[in-house]
């Protein structure tokens, strides 16, 4: 990892992968998180998802919210 990227990226507002998961930890540390689907882009370009012990419907459901917050995001 870049830390110094990392520092820059954070100081400019950005959010980054490792802002985000870390916030995602500290949330699933203090027990707020009941549920988890995450798709990311790999550094090679390919994607990967995974997802908790929830059912299959259950993590594409949660993928279609995600769906419709980015999409609510880009209207604003």
């Amino acid at each position: 990892m870049d830390e110094i990227k990392e520092r820059r990226d954070r100081r400019a507002g950005k959010v980054t992968p490792l802002a985000c998961a870390e916030s995602l930890l500290q949330a699933a540390e203090h027990g707020r998180i009941e549920a988890f689907v995450a798709v990311v882009k790999l550094a090679d370009g390919t994607i990967q998802t995974t997802w908790s012990h929830v059912q299959s419907i259950e993590a594409l459901g949660l993928l279609e919210c995600g769906k419709d917050d980015v999409m609510q995001h880009m209207r604003e």
